[in-house]
């Protein structure tokens, strides 16, 4: 069940998804966004990436970040009941970035909600890591998404702009219905060393917003702590 935000959100706002442990990612996009006092990110803070520990200390320490569960974030709590499973055996890994949190992490983690609603001038957003009711099993990736597609999919959800992320694929376009759906891409893994976000005004006008960060030294980083699955992780999500 989506969790309600009770005041009008009028001021711009940043979209992020998918950071995936990836703290040298998360501070590139950070720093383009001070002067912005809300910050959505619509799931997948760990797993994948080599430092899950750090990033929940800098997302749990920073008042701005209001964040909805994805996969790899259920995953890391309850284990692999949620997500594709049959590509990569992931608990290990899983397991691998549950032994680097702490007990309050877990707890963070634990008590995302699957999605956050808020009502902006032009109607209701609705923030998720793919659908409100099921982060991973039930969800494809849709490689070429249509409006129609979209619509269909989306069609047991209320609300005039839905934000996902999930794919770590850029996406806007409005459905028949008139729906805005936005895809911010990927903070922290597939994205060939440039964070991809989203600032939205209070109007919901969207620009995609791109920045840099040390891809390299996240490889190493991975390489050298032989993260469970690091070649698989390495040629499919952080490759330049």
């Amino acid at each position: 069940m989506a969790q309600p935000l009770p005041r009008v959100c009028m001021e711009p706002f940043a979209v992020l998804s998918d950071v995936h442990g990836n703290l040298n990612a998360l501070e590139a996009v950070l720093a383009p966004l001070e002067d912005i006092d809300r910050i959505f990110v619509l799931g997948d803070l760990v797993g994948i990436g080599p430092q899950p520990s750090e990033v929940l200390d800098l997302v749990m320490g920073d008042g701005r970040f209001q964040c909805v569960m994805g996969n790899h974030d259920h995953n890391t709590v309850h284990g692999t009941e949620l997500g594709p499973t049959e590509i990569v055996p992931r608990r290990p890994h899983h397991d691998w970035v549950r032994s680097q949190l702490s007990g309050d992490q877990v707890g963070f983690l634990r008590d995302l909600p699957m999605a956050i609603s808020m009502e902006t001038p032009l109607g209701r957003a609705v923030m998720m890591h793919r659908h409100p009711l099921d982060c991973g099993s039930r969800v494809p990736y849709f490689p070429s998404p249509t409006d129609e597609v979209l619509d269909g999919f989306y069609s047991d959800v209320e609300g005039d702009a839905l934000f996902f992320g999930h794919t770590h694929s850029y996406l806007m376009l409005r459905g028949t219905s008139g729906r805005l759906y936005v895809n911010p891409g990927a903070v922290g893994a597939e994205n060939g060393g440039r964070a991809s976000f989203v600032v939205v005004t209070g109007d919901l006008e969207v620009e995609r917003v791109q920045v840099p960060y040390d891809i390299g030294s996240v490889r190493n980083m991975i390489s050298d702590i032989r993260l469970p699955y690091h070649e698989f992780i390495l040629s499919n999500f952080f490759h330049s």
